[in-house]
């Protein structure tokens, strides 16, 4: 028999042996605590959430009582106030806790940090009165005129804002935008760049620059200024690739004349000019190894 028992208490001991009275009430008192803190904090940190931005600037949740929140403003005004709509506050952040509910909010005046000032935009410059000018030189009525005028200064100092703002020029639009970088489109003209109607309007100019005015009519400026952009960027890489060509051939193969027609549609869209109005120093617009190698070529 006590064997048996003296084996019983060994194993007994082994698994860790009965927990004492006061051992356990320790760690029950500690969660609770810890719980009833976590309760505490969580109301204090969802006061903002409750009662929206505006509330939440001229509030300050200082501490909780048991089921009281005490809540601190800036005067005894504003705490009547909102003393008077605590029902509205106390069901919003019921709504929100997890633990008890709260059954009271209380107000009082306090020490509160004011609010910093929100940056305070920049003025819009003075308009550039040339280009504004130069927009509405084609409108002939002269009532119409002044109305047009004016509503070209607005873009005008809009536009030179957007630039002293750091904003980039889109590559197709010309327009300062702000999501735009060096070399590439603004998020307009990217939907405007993918529309087949563009894309087709641009491999008509690679053999026909000259029809480039023709299709403001049809696809409008927007349109007209994506398919140039298109087949720009097309006769670029082609002359890339013809000028490297006539480098490792010796010019040979008609490589270079076909080098050179494509440079005579790059010129022509990009001075938007006819070829046959091209002159030789109109060469200075082009790629530098393709202008290097039309030179040799010479």
């Amino acid at each position: 028999m006590t064997d048996r028992s003296g084996a019983g208490k060994y194993r007994g001991r082994r698994l860790g042996g009965p927990r004492g009275l006061g051992e356990l009430m320790g760690a029950t008192l500690g969660t609770a605590k810890l719980a009833r803190g976590v309760q505490k904090a969580q109301a204090l940190l969802l006061w903002p959430q409750a009662v929206g931005a505006d509330i939440a600037r001229i509030t300050r949740p200082r501490s909780q009582q048991g089921s009281v929140l005490f809540v601190e403003v800036r005067d005894s005004a504003t705490a009547h106030h909102l003393s008077m709509q605590r029902h509205h506050f106390l069901k919003a952040l019921n709504a929100l806790l997890d633990g008890p509910p709260l059954t009271e909010l209380r107000f009082s005046v306090g020490q509160l940090r004011a609010a910093p000032d929100a940056p305070r935009a920049a003025p819009l410059p003075a308009p550039d009165r040339a280009r504004a000018r130069k927009l509405v030189q084609d409108v002939q009525d002269p009532e119409l005129r002044q109305v047009a005028l004016r509503a070209a200064e607005a873009m005008t100092r809009a536009r030179r804002w957007r630039e002293e703002q750091g904003w980039r020029p889109c590559a197709v639009c010309g327009e300062p935008c702000q999501e735009a970088t060096d070399g590439q489109p603004c998020r307009a003209c990217t939907l405007t760049l993918a529309d087949p109607n563009v894309k087709r309007a641009a491999r008509g100019l690679l053999r026909l620059p000259e029809r480039l005015p023709d299709l403001s009519g049809v696809l409008g400026d927007s349109g007209m200024e994506a398919a140039r952009f298109l087949a720009l960027e097309e006769l670029a890489a082609q002359m890339d690739v013809l000028a490297l060509e006539c480098v490792r051939s010796g010019q040979g193969e008609g490589y270079l004349e076909f080098l050179k027609e494509q440079a005579a549609a790059f010129l022509s869209l990009t001075l938007r000019r006819p070829r046959m109005n091209l002159t030789s120093a109109d060469r200075a617009a082009l790629p530098e190894r393709v202008r290097q190698v039309i030179s040799a070529g010479t």
